[in-house]
């Protein structure tokens, strides 16, 4: 897991609808628990239908560890740690990014994992993806 920026939350089922529910509603949790002076820019959760494990993530540094798949995906625009398709955004800081990584680390396939919106900690308003997180997340984005 990314250091102090997300959390996994383990759940019991498996349903679509109220797993995206505790996703939004944890990722509220954690953007409202959050102790520091200025909070992150983004904030999101994601969630795997098949097992149910919920995560939550702020953008920040990238992280230490990074799963083979998820570096196959950075790699299709620049890889981690370029500007990969956007002039601002670094690959990999991302709270998209983090919340994927954990989820893949925690052994959670790809393919079952689910994204939510993108949410701005300091207004709590939700915002789009960026362009690097729109190419290596489309398959994820609902």
């Amino acid at each position: 897991m990314s250091k102090a920026r997300s959390g996994l939350f383990p759940t019991s089922t498996a349903n679509a609808k109220m797993l995206r529910a505790t996703a939004y509603k944890a990722v509220h949790t954690m953007i409202d628990n959050y102790k520091g002076s200025k909070k992150p820019s983004m904030a999101i959760g994601a969630y795997d239908v098949k097992t149910g494990k919920i995560a939550t993530a702020f953008a920040g540094e990238i992280p230490e560890k990074i799963h083979l798949e998820l570096l196959k995906r950075a790699e299709m625009i620049g890889g981690v740690g370029t500007k990969g398709l956007s002039t601002k955004n670094t690959v990999g800081v991302c709270a998209e990014f983090h919340v994927v990584n954990d989820l893949l680390l925690s052994g959670s396939k790809i393919s079952d994992i689910k994204l939510t919106h993108a949410i701005r900690p300091r207004t709590k308003e939700g915002r789009s993806y960026c362009i690097n997180c729109k190419k290596m997340f489309s398959d994820l984005i609902k």
